[in-house]
């Protein structure tokens, strides 16, 4: 299992924000969660992601496992924190 940290960066967010994380996260094969310390969701998909309040500033964390759950990881993570 990979895990790793970013900080959300955007001002708000939305479901069309969480449209575009469920479509980054099917390009990979581990599954993704993402946490906040109260939270998981499964980044796979869109009603998980829509109950996550993400907001500026605050860190959360992203775990992956699978084949590919190195890259999924860092992959995911840098793509929500450069929304």
């Amino acid at each position: 299992m990979e895990k790793t940290n970013f900080i959300f960066q955007k001002e708000t967010y939305n479901a069309y924000d969480a449209q575009r994380i469920v479509f980054e996260a099917a390009k990979y094969k581990s599954e993704i969660i993402l946490e906040d310390g109260n939270k998981r969701a499964n980044a796979k998909s869109i009603i998980g992601l829509l109950s996550m309040k993400f907001l500026a500033g605050d860190e959360y964390g992203v775990s992956a496992e699978g084949v590919d759950a190195k890259q999924a990881a860092k992959g995911l993570a840098e793509f929500i924190a450069n929304l």
